[in-house]
């Protein structure tokens, strides 16, 4: 099935026409994303039989799963007519990333306030990946700093939209509505079996949330499982029905005869260790089997402590013969990280390219 960015509108769209119109959109994605088998690391997982969906592919800017999420917020907010997207992330947040990218590449300049994170290699290349797109970074420093310089950046910066961490809401959430929909054409073609698990990380829960969505809306008994990644704070069954509530009430707006619930879900704990960004034995034991699956060096956020996750659903006796599909939400493609933009950095930023890393 070919890829392309010539489609006029989501399949979404068809699916529910109350949105078409109504609901701001625009081309971002190189789509339909391959699903292939995993056969790369079939025997660190223990199974032969796992698939996953490719959304590392989605862009030739910069994948993952913001791109399918930007295709609607960037959309909303160029109709708003906002020239400049604020946000924020931890300092090796793949957020800020395709943010930066992306937004760039639709004419926003970008300005993003970043929290501490554990610094790792992956760190410290996504800082000078954000610099060299263009962005402006902002040192926040812990939680509540940066929450306070987020907003104090938002309200003094010039037509500014702002796109809370994780871009999870009900308008972005409609980019994995639309995701479920590609992957239904998919089974439809004998490209790959229903997934009876789709596993993901879940870290604000927006994915995890429109994937639910989505597969109770094509009447699939799939379960989503969500390998958290943050703070049970801030990713626990209270956020995500809340979030599941507001997106299916978003769209009865638009479209009063939907009905969305959703299908079964569930959260593994155990992988994430001390903390966000805090890598795990586990996880750094996982990071050759991201590089052997996608190609590229993996991260211990979200790709590696995913992994993890996997692996124990295919050790589990309970998953023995249900068809298990990793969605891939971790960038394959490269973007350039110029050294020389480290002058870009503010000095608390600069400092973070020379210290020592965990992982």
């Amino acid at each position: 099935m070919p890829r392309s960015l010539t489609r006029t509108a989501p399949l979404l769209f068809d699916a529910m026409p109350g949105l078409a119109g109504r609901v701001p959109w625009r081309p971002l994605a190189h789509t339909p994303t391959p699903v292939e088998p995993c056969d790369a690391i079939a025997g660190w997982l223990g199974r032969g039989d796992v698939w996953m969906k490719r959304d590392d592919l989605i862009s030739p800017i910069y994948g993952g799963n913001k791109v399918r999420r930007y295709e609607f917020v960037l959309a909303d907010a160029a109709e708003r007519g906002a020239t400049c997207l604020v946000t924020a992330g931890g300092i090796a947040s793949t957020q800020v990333m395709a943010t930066a990218l992306l937004g760039a590449s639709e004419g926003f300049s970008v300005l993003a306030v970043l929290f501490d994170q554990p610094v790792t290699r992956f760190a410290q290349q996504a800082l000078l990946v954000s610099a060299t797109a263009g962005a402006q970074l902002i040192y926040g420093g812990g939680y509540g700093r940066t929450t306070w310089r987020t907003l104090w950046t938002w309200q003094r910066a010039s037509k500014p939209y702002l796109i809370l961490p994780g871009a999870a809401g009900p308008l972005a959430n409609l980019g994995y509505l639309d995701a479920m929909i590609e992957l239904d054409g998919q089974v439809r073609a004998g490209l790959c079996p229903r997934p009876d698990v789709i596993v993901l990380p879940s870290g604000s829960s927006g994915t995890l949330v429109a994937l639910a969505l989505g597969a109770s809306w094509l009447g699939w008994p799939t379960e989503i499982v969500g390998v958290r990644i943050t703070s049970l704070l801030a990713c626990n069954r209270l956020t995500i029905n809340y979030l599941a509530r507001a997106t299916a009430r978003f769209i009865q707006r638009f479209s009063p005869s939907v009905r969305l619930g959703m299908t079964r879900y569930r959260l593994l704990h155990e992988a994430i260790g001390s903390g966000y960004g805090h890598p795990t034995p586990e996880a750094i034991e996982a990071l050759p089997q991201v590089k052997a699956l996608l190609g590229v060096p993996g991260e211990v956020t979200y790709s590696a402590k995913t992994l993890v996750g996997l692996r124990a659903l295919c050790r589990d006796p309970y998953y023995r013969g249900k068809n298990l599909l990793l969605w891939n939400t971790l960038s394959s493609v490269q973007p350039p990280a110029d050294p020389s933009m480290a002058s870009r950095l503010p000095p608390e930023l600069q400092r973070l390219l020379n210290a020592p890393v965990i992982a």
